[in-house]
């Protein structure tokens, strides 16, 4: 059973900021010779410009990327655009299906009772050129009690907000995640239709990645196995008694039902095995190394295998795929 990467630090909570000031995005690069590599600034500010900490992502653990570097006050600006009324603040927009479910929606953790007294919820736009809302993050928003509200992303204006409701980040990237999450994973799930506890007869599931990196391969991007290695491994997992799913060919209600009802989720690191976070607790997790990751598993798989109770296994990348089946009967499988 895996622990968290990082003991949590600081508590939950729900801030209530009244006169809320939310400045705009800002990105640059670090001179360091390791990440974190890249600063971010984009925070919720009181009245008088004071920073509200809670509205910060926690960054730089485990090789993560970014870091905050907002002021701890700011000359707030009379004339943005304000919004009226009462709002909830859903922390930032991520352009990246894994961590977006993972870090994103677990922000909108509070219950009904908030759901009934805000107006929308408002976002910051994160480390990505992209911008706007794609059709899956809408459909990942309609799991979540949430999804009926609208949404405002913040770029480049600043904004204020009449009263603004910030909850604390229920998942920090590489770190840990909180109990509010999982109820968060817990309500997706039951909204796809997917199981809440384990069925040990359930499938065992293996996520290939063959498809995906054909794809990746066709728009001359980079993969991190070789199209033998992909092959192989298919051929393994389905001698073994796996059912070979390419999940980024379904639906995403699809993706997690899948998820929910798999005695077994085996896959490569990366974002399709991110997708236990809408297994039930006892669900075993296997994953596998590749050129990014290959001794070691990724910290934020781990992060949310902890959290949802997932013994978990992992087969380094120097393992032949030859290997692999005896791998596979060694865990009883």
């Amino acid at each position: 059973m895996p622990t968290p990467p990082h003991e949590r630090v600081g508590e939950m909570g729900l801030h209530d900021v009244p006169d809320a000031f939310l400045t705009s995005v800002k990105r640059g690069d670090l001179r360091t010779l390791a990440r974190p590599n890249r600063w971010l600034r984009g925070a919720v500010h009181d009245a008088d410009g004071k920073l509200v900490v809670a509205s910060q992502k926690i960054g730089g653990l485990g090789g993560n990327q970014a870091v905050m570097a907002d002021p701890a006050r700011v000359p707030t600006r009379p004339r943005a655009r304000r919004l009226g009324g009462t709002w909830l603040y859903g922390g930032h927009w991520i352009q990246h299906f894994g961590h977006f479910f993972t870090e994103t929606v677990t922000t909108l953790w509070p219950g009904s009772e908030v759901h009934d007294r805000v107006e929308g919820i408002v976002f910051h736009s994160y480390m990505s050129r992209f911008r706007g809302i794609s059709p899956w993050q809408t459909e990942l928003m309609s799991l979540t009690p949430y999804g009926d509200l609208p949404v405002e992303i913040i770029e480049d204006d600043p904004l204020w907000v009449d009263r603004l409701l910030v909850p604390t980040r229920s998942v920090v990237v590489n770190g840990w995640a909180e109990p509010e999450a999982v109820e968060v994973w817990q309500q997706m799930t039951a909204s796809a239709g997917g199981a809440s506890v384990l069925d040990p007869a359930g499938p065992r599931v293996f996520f290939s990645r063959t498809a995906f990196n054909a794809g990746k391969r066709a728009a001359d991007k980079a993969v991190r196995t070789s199209v033998e290695r992909d092959r192989a491994l298919d051929t393994a997992f389905v001698d073994a008694g796996f059912e070979l799913v390419s999940p980024e060919t379904l639906p995403i209600t699809e993706q997690v039902r899948i998820a929910a009802g798999a005695s077994v989720l085996a896959g490569s690191a990366g974002t399709a095995l991110h997708l236990s976070a809408f297994a039930p607790a006892g669900v075993r997790v296997i994953e596998l190394g590749d050129d990014r990751s290959p001794t070691v598993q990724v910290p934020h798989q781990l992060v949310v295998d902890a959290a949802r109770e997932h013994p978990s296994a992992f087969i380094p990348y120097d393992v032949a795929t030859t290997d692999v089946p005896g791998v596979l009967a060694a865990l009883g499988l």
